[in-house]
């Protein structure tokens, strides 16, 4: 399996690349199309190769350009913990951004506990947890090798004793036996 990051210099996106499959964690900005093509690029493939989106939580540099990536084909996947949040996101969108609105009939709707068995048809062996605490819909993908894919889920040297949610969130992921982290913002970093 091979690991891109394929965003920006204020984003990290994830392409996935199984033997089979092509899976990319979260799409950027609105308009944001032609640099995603352009680092994809660098991969060797082009958006149209990717075969799934899922983002990490709804908010518009992770999630703005999901309409556009599924215009070229691209499936996305709907977690059942997030569909109460695009319409803040959208809400949000109004006037500042040139934003495509997400359609809501043609996605694929999962459970988060029902993600291995998906991933795994993927050739991808890992699931998806809910992860709040940066927001209510945040989940990460943990690869049972020890990637964790995070969104914006805080560094935990960085949480303070009232973050809670994202210390609860922080115990699940090391559960899992995680090696390293995937951060929407920032490099990569190993776990000790």
């Amino acid at each position: 399996m091979n690991i891109f990051n394929i965003g920006d210099k204020s984003i990290s996106l994830y392409l996935i690349v199984s033997k089979t499959h092509r899976l990319l964690i979260d799409s950027g900005f609105p308009d944001s199309l032609n640099n995603l093509g352009r680092e994809m690029r660098k991969t060797g493939y082009k958006i149209k190769d990717i075969d799934f989106l899922m983002v990490t939580h709804f908010h518009v540099d992770h999630a703005g350009a999901i309409q556009e990536i599924k215009n070229q084909g691209v499936k996305f996947i709907l977690f059942d913990i997030q569909k109460n949040f695009i319409n803040q996101m959208e809400n949000m969108t109004i006037g500042k951004w040139k934003y495509t609105p997400l359609k809501l009939d043609d996605n694929i709707e999962m459970k988060v506990d029902d993600s291995r068995k998906f991933l795994n048809s993927l050739n991808i062996n890992g699931q998806i947890l809910s992860t709040p605490g940066h927001t209510a819909d945040s989940i990460s993908l943990v690869l049972d090798t020890g990637e964790s894919f995070t969104g914006d889920l805080y560094a935990e040297h960085l949480l303070t004793d009232e973050d809670y949610e994202q210390k609860k969130s922080w115990l699940k992921l090391k559960e899992l036996g995680i090696k390293e982290v995937f951060p929407s913002h920032g490099n990569s970093y190993k776990i000790k």
